[in-house]
């Protein structure tokens, strides 16, 4: 595969490509340059440990390739490194087919994992030219796209950022009015408070008179009683002293009667 890789490189338009070539401290699977672009092809036919594919990535930059290419199984490691995934490491004849790796734009212009069937031959052709690039499309994950999708993805997420921005300022505008309400709503609430703390007070204070009334009311029962019963014994006194009146005359006159006599 490698050697077929060099001779359709130059077949491309590279103006040099040699396999296990050493640069710098680093030995590469396939090293081919065009003008000033270096780039390396690292070739794994097993599973790839993200971590080795990062950490040998970044020697190889580090030496001087401006781009890494893997060839790799399909796994879940294609969208994390700047790979494309081969289905058989070897096919009959030269019939290498790409199965993941490569992106493609939607009708809402965001890059997306390609559905349609691309062969090894028109990606390293693309890639020679410098028709195909490798970007990131989320976050985490990325893929090798034509300059036009990436072209198109990028305008779709600035039209998605600036729907976001909207949203964003009509979301604070909404939260500013609704803790605008909110204020308002406190503001009655404490009223509200306030007004039943006087209420309160109020009451207590109804209560307290309400409690001396009726002590005054108490008072003035007993007081009521009491002269009701001085009347009572005066009358009693007046009856006494009047039978007695009566007496005394009763026995006035019979001595009077008795005298005469």
């Amino acid at each position: 595969m490698k050697y077929w890789l060099r001779g359709w490189l130059l077949a491309c338009g590279a103006d040099d490509a040699e396999v296990d070539r050493s640069l710098g401290a680093q030995t590469t699977g396939l090293l081919w340059h065009r003008d000033s672009r270096v780039c390396a092809i690292e070739i794994r036919s097993a599973p790839v440990t993200l971590e080795q594919a990062w950490e040998r990535s970044i020697r190889l930059r580090a030496v001087g390739c401006n781009e890494v290419l893997w060839l790799c199984p399909p796994g879940y490691w294609v969208p994390h490194i700047q790979a494309v995934a081969v289905d058989d490491f070897a096919p009959d004849g030269t019939g290498y087919q790409v199965v993941a790796g490569l992106l493609e734009t939607t009708v809402s212009g965001l890059a997306t994992p390609s559905t349609r069937q691309h062969t090894l031959r028109e990606f390293i052709e693309d890639w020679v030219a410098g028709r195909v690039a490798w970007g990131f499309r989320d976050e985490d994950t990325g893929g090798w796209a034509t300059v036009t999708d990436w072209e198109q993805h990028t305008n779709a997420q600035a039209a998605v950022i600036a729907q976001q921005r909207r949203e964003l300022v009509h979301q604070r505008t909404a939260l500013a009015l609704a803790r605008k309400a909110t204020r308002k709503k406190e503001r009655q609430v404490d009223r509200l408070q306030r007004d039943l703390v006087e209420a309160e007070e109020v009451a207590e204070r109804l209560a307290v008179t309400r409690r001396s009334l009726d002590d005054h009311h108490r008072v003035d029962a007993g007081l009521r009683y009491t002269i009701e019963r001085e009347r009572v014994a005066v009358r009693h006194w007046q009856l006494i002293t009047w039978f007695s009146v009566f007496i005394i005359i009763a026995f006035l006159t019979a001595a009077m009667i008795l005298v005469h006599r």
